[in-house]
């Protein structure tokens, strides 16, 4: 497969910031002083031991790939408690056709962007995106056209 038969749009997207700070920073020492570590998106504190116990209890699941639109039990789940959190009426939320559940947030913001973006057309949608923002916003806006 040649790049001309891949989808142009991949030429539009930016570098991800974390790989272009990594080449700013090469060759360079960092001061003799405690880092403040800015990062996100790691875990801080163990997960609980209902959590780790439900891991270990389902490892012979390990070798299935998970249901695209994810478990109807864990969507249920979600929909009951979204409704309660949120005070929606009983039944707002169906299950089955208003949740889905993904693998973690990129994942998440890049389909929802592909389903709420039309197809190309001439005239393009309008997509407002906060400054600063995270990367799979704009690769997402960018990539559904």
């Amino acid at each position: 497969m040649t790049t001309d038969s891949m989808n142009p749009l991949l030429e539009t997207l930016q570098a991800y910031p974390f790989e272009r700070l990594r080449a700013l920073l090469t060759g360079t020492t960092p001061p003799a002083k405690e880092p403040i570590d800015f990062s996100i998106g790691e875990p801080r504190h163990p997960a609980p031991a209902i959590v780790s116990e439900a891991i270990i209890e389902h490892l012979h699941g390990l070798a299935e790939y998970p249901k695209v639109l994810g478990d109807l039990r864990l969507r249920r789940a979600i929909a009951d408690w979204s409704t309660r959190r949120f005070a929606l009426p009983i039944g707002f939320l169906d299950p089955e056709r208003h949740i889905i559940s993904a693998n973690g947030s990129r994942e998440a913001l890049f389909s929802i962007a592909q389903a709420v973006l039309p197809p190309c057309q001439a005239s393009k949608p309008l997509v407002l995106l906060p400054n600063p923002f995270y990367q799979i916003y704009e690769g997402a806006a960018l990539l559904a056209g």
